[in-house]
């Protein structure tokens, strides 16, 4: 029987940002081989020049060196995956349900187990390393976990917030202790800055990479599911009925930016020519030519649930979700499939 996780899928019970799970575990130790897997819920994606790899459910992870021929890792779990992050041509990390963390070392071909924490039965859902020793994981219910040698051992870390009085009543979603949010996204800004896309309105920021956080204060009390600094102080923040929001002063005032959907939004990315591209469920893909002032919907003709957006290194578009992977061409600000 599959573990079937109560994760919120949201729109098709498919996408997977907060909750938590059913009682039943994976004890395969290993993702088993489909040709099937390249169309399968693929949540998350990153890339390190040629190098793409792309996670999602099952343990399913696969990487391509020219996003056409795409190959499937051999990987140490059956878990759901919901995040990777890749440091250089050899070395990456995935997180994934039960608090899951995997690494490869020989690029994307095969990926070990190095943590999990069945115990906790909450997923990570993002990761960031500053170098090859050095990184950061984070999740539901307030899971922060670091490392400092490479991802051989991690340590639970408190969100050590030194604001704590941020009014979150009224919310949709709402959860009244801060300590216990889900943790859905980190971006490096640069200088020892962090920011945190959570839920319940909540987004952090770090000055000192990690050790103390400010919860900022935004309009919206919905969950956030992504952060895109584009510099130091720029910085957009998005997430439910199509909210979002960008501030030029790190988070200490917001401005809304009307994207005319009210679907949720889960990715972005700050494309090479300046552009940026914002993905959401319903097949929803918003982009920007005047940096960040406005958005126009990218029609897509169908409505998949997408989950990631990524610039290849050939600058077509990459996008994940609920049918698997999804490539666009960009020709002068306009795709073609």
């Amino acid at each position: 029987m599959v573990r079937i996780p109560i994760f919120l899928f949201f729109s098709l019970s498919l996408f997977l940002f907060q909750s938590a799970f059913s009682n039943e575990k994976q004890f395969s130790e290993q993702s088993t081989f489909s040709p099937l897997a390249i169309k399968s819920l693929l949540l998350q994606s990153d890339r390190h020049d040629s190098l793409t790899v792309v996670v999602g459910e099952r343990g399913h992870i696969l990487f391509s060196q020219n996003n056409k021929n795409w190959q499937q890792a051999v990987v140490e779990t059956k878990q759901t995956l919901t995040n990777v992050f890749i440091l250089d041509k050899k070395t990456a990390w995935a997180v994934g349900h039960d608090a899951i963390i995997l690494k490869t070392d020989d690029g994307a071909k095969t990926w070990k187990k190095v943590f999990s924490d069945i115990d906790k039965e909450a997923p990570l859902l993002d990761l960031y390393f500053k170098d090859d020793k050095n990184g950061m994981a984070i999740g539901a219910y307030s899971l922060v976990y670091v490392t400092k040698d490479g991802g051989m051992t991690w340590e639970r870390n408190d969100l050590n917030i030194i604001n704590t009085d941020i009014d979150v009543s009224g919310t949709e979603d709402i959860i009244t202790d801060i300590y216990d949010i889900h943790l859905n996204d980190i971006a490096y800004a640069g200088n020892k800055r962090f920011y945190i896309a959570a839920e319940s309105g909540h987004v952090l920021r770090s000055d000192d990479e990690g050790k103390s956080w400010v919860n900022l204060t935004l309009p919206y009390k919905g969950s956030f599911f992504g952060v895109l600094p584009l510099s130091f102080n720029d910085v957009f923040v998005y997430g439910l009925r199509g909210h979002l929001y960008r501030s030029s002063d790190a988070g200490n005032s917001w401005e809304k930016i009307e994207t005319g959907s009210s679907e949720m939004l889960t990715d972005a990315v700050l494309l090479s020519n300046g552009n940026i591209l914002i993905s959401g469920l319903a097949g929803t893909l918003l982009m920007s030519n005047d940096k960040g002032k406005s958005f126009s919907l990218v029609n897509l003709k169908h409505r998949h649930a997408l989950t990631s957006v990524l610039q290849a290194k050939d600058n077509s578009i990459l996008l994940t979700g609920d049918k698997g992977i999804e490539m666009l061409r960009q020709e002068t600000g306009v795709f073609e499939k």
